[in-house]
C-alpha cells in the first residue's frame, strides 16, 4: 500500500491543562500516558523535531508542513517559551519547507505578550468556546470546579482587539441538552467566520447519552444548525462539519480529517518527542495513541509504516464490510476513527453516531437535490 508523507505536525507543546473539561480526551477518558510526559517541551526536542521535520520534508519534496501547538494547554508554555520554539523549528527547517504555524487554546491564560508572540510568528488561533456561558460552563471547568467563560471571553476579546487577522476559528464541543440555535447564536457572535461543532468523543464501550433514548438525537441537532446555516441566519460563517458534507456530496474534496477517505498526513508529537496517531484515540484507551517511536530515535517515515497511521492512508480500506457498503461510504467515511472503537473489534465498526450520520446525510442530500431542481425550474413552470 503506498504511504503518504506527514505534512501535519501537532506539537503537544505541554502535556498539561489549567482547566478540568469533563469530556476531555487528555486526561478524563481513561488515559494516563500524560502523566509519565514532561510537562513542558525542552529546548532540545523542539530541535530534534525542527530536524526530524526538515529531513521529511526534503525527502517528500514537501512545500509546505502545518504545525499545530496543542496541549493540554499550549499556552503554559508563557510567551518566551512559545516564542523560543518557534524560533528553534524555522532556524531547523530552514529552507527545506515553509512552516505554517497554528494552535488550539482555552484562551484562559491570554496576555498582550502571548498576543506579541503570536503577531510577530504569524501563528492562527482557534479558541474553544461550547456556547453561552451556562452551556461552556457545564463542562468547560477548571480544578477547583469553577467555570471557565468568563476568562475565555477576556481572551477572545485580547485577540479580537489587538490580532483579529490571527483569530481563525472557533471551536465547540456538542451536548445535545443545550438548544443548538442558541449554541449556534451564542458562538457565532463572537464574529469569527470558521466554526466547528464537534461530536463528543464516544465509541461503542462508553456510548454516547442520548435523551429519551433518541437514535438520532446528534442528527438532529446538526440539522437544526444546518437549516440555520443555509438560511444565511449568520452570513459568511462556515461551520466545517457540515461544510465537508455538503463538499463531498458535491463531488468536491473532503476538507478535514475527521470525516474523509483522502489519506490522513498527519501524526501527534508529545513533550518527549514521542511520535503517536491523533490524539484523540486516547479516548478508546490509556496508550492507545503510541506508535512505540521517538524522534530522538527515529525519522517520521517510520510512522509511515505503524498501523495507526497507515490504515488512516488505506481509503475504503480502512472501513469494515457494513461502511464499504453503506450509499453514504464517501460522505461519511465510516465517522471519525476513535468513535468506531469498540473491544471485540477495534476499529472496525461504523461511528457509534452511525445512525445519527446516516439521517443527517440523508438530509443534507435529499436538501441539496430539492435546492437544485428549483434553480433549474423554469420561470414560466415555477409561476405555476
Amino acid at each position: 500500500m503506498k504511504a503518504y508523507p506527514i505534512n501535519e505536525f501537532i506539537i503537544k507543546a505541554a502535556s498539561r491543562c489549567n482547566l478540568n473539561c469533563d469530556y476531555c480526551y487528555e486526561y478524563n477518558l481513561g488515559d494516563d500516558t500524560w502523566k509519565s510526559q514532561p510537562k513542558l517541551m525542552n529546548e532540545e526536542t523542539a530541535r530534534v523535531l525542527g530536524a526530524r521535520i526538515a529531513e521529511h520534508a526534503s525527502q517528500h519534496g514537501l512545500s509546505n508542513v502545518f504545525i499545530s501547538f496543542h496541549g493540554g494547554e499550549v499556552l503554559l508554555l508563557g510567551p518566551k517559551r512559545l516564542e523560543q520554539i518557534c524560533h528553534i523549528l524555522r532556524e531547523q527547517v530552514g529552507d527545506a519547507t515553509h512552516l505554517l504555524f497554528s494552535m488550539q487554546t482555552n484562551a484562559t491564560l491570554l496576555t498582550e505578550r502571548f498576543v506579541d508572540v503570536i503577531q510577530r510568528q504569524q501563528i492562527d488561533v482557534s479558541v474553544s468556546i461550547d456556547g453561552n456561558g451556562e452551556a461552556h460552563d457545564r463542562h468547560r471547568v477548571d480544578h477547583r470546579g469553577r467555570g471557565s467563560y468568563d476568562r475565555v471571553l477576556r481572551g477572545i476579546h485580547l485577540l479580537r482587539d489587538k490580532a483579529p487577522d490571527r483569530l481563525t476559528g472557533l471551536l465547540s464541543v456538542i451536548d445535545v441538552l443545550n438548544d443548538p440555535i442558541e449554541t449556534l447564536d451564542a458562538v457565532a457572535s463572537h464574529g469569527i467566520q470558521r466554526i466547528d461543532f464537534l461530536l463528543p468523543h464516544y465509541h461503542w464501550d462508553s456510548s454516547p447519552p442520548r435523551p429519551d433514548g433518541d437514535p438520532i438525537a446528534y442528527g438532529r441537532w446538526y440539522w437544526e444548525i444546518y437549516g440555520a446555516w443555509t438560511a444565511d441566519r449568520h452570513p459568511g460563517v462556515e461551520i466545517r462539519f457540515l461544510a465537508n458534507i455538503v463538499s463531498q456530496l458535491a463531488g468536491g474534496p473532503s476538507l478535514y480529517e475527521q470525516m474523509t477517505l483522502s489519506p490522513v498526513t498527519l501524526v501527534v508529537i508529545s513533550t518527549d518527542g514521542s511520535i503517536e496517531a491523533v490524539d484523540s484515540i486516547k479516548g478508546t484507551g490509556s496508550g492507545a495513541q503510541q506508535l512505540g517511536l521517538n524522534i530522538h530515535s527515529v525519522g517520521f517515515d517510520a510512522a509511515l509504516h505503524t498501523d495507526l497511521v497507515s490504515i488512516r492512508q488505506a481509503g475504503d480500506a480502512q472501513l469494515c464490510q457494513e461502511c464499504r457498503q453503506c450509499r453514504y461510504k464517501r460522505e461519511c467515511a465510516g465517522g471519525y476513527f476513535p468513535h468506531r472503537w469498540g473491544r471485540d473489534r477495534r476499529f472496525d465498526n461504523p461511528s457509534v453516531y452511525c445512525a445519527d450520520l446516516y439521517w443527517l446525510v440523508s438530509k443534507i442530500r435529499d436538501d441539496l437535490i430539492s435546492r437544485r431542481k428549483r434553480r433549474e425550474t423554469p420561470l414560466n413552470r415555477a409561476a405555476k
